[in-house]
């Protein structure tokens, strides 16, 4: 019960924060291609559905936001 408890929690955790990495990464392509980038996931449900698609470099320009953001962070707390 354990296992299959703590596997639910570790995809639930997974999912959303790939989600929250995507929705990152088109939000930065939005604001650098000044609105030109039309993302084909919207919501929560399709990001699940169409999540076998490639998006993965969005994902890491998402995901590199937020390395960046707490390296910054450490940095002026220094």
């Amino acid at each position: 019960m354990s296992l299959a408890f703590d596997l639910f929690i570790w995809l639930m955790i997974e999912t959303i924060l790939g989600f929250l990495i995507y929705s990152t990464g088109c939000a930065i392509l939005k604001i650098v291609t000044f609105g030109k980038f039309k993302s084909e996931i919207t919501d929560y449900v399709s990001f699940k559905a169409n999540k076998a698609k490639d998006v993965y470099l969005i994902c890491l320009l998402g995901f590199s936001f937020y390395v960046l953001l707490i390296g910054f962070i450490a940095y002026i707390s220094h």
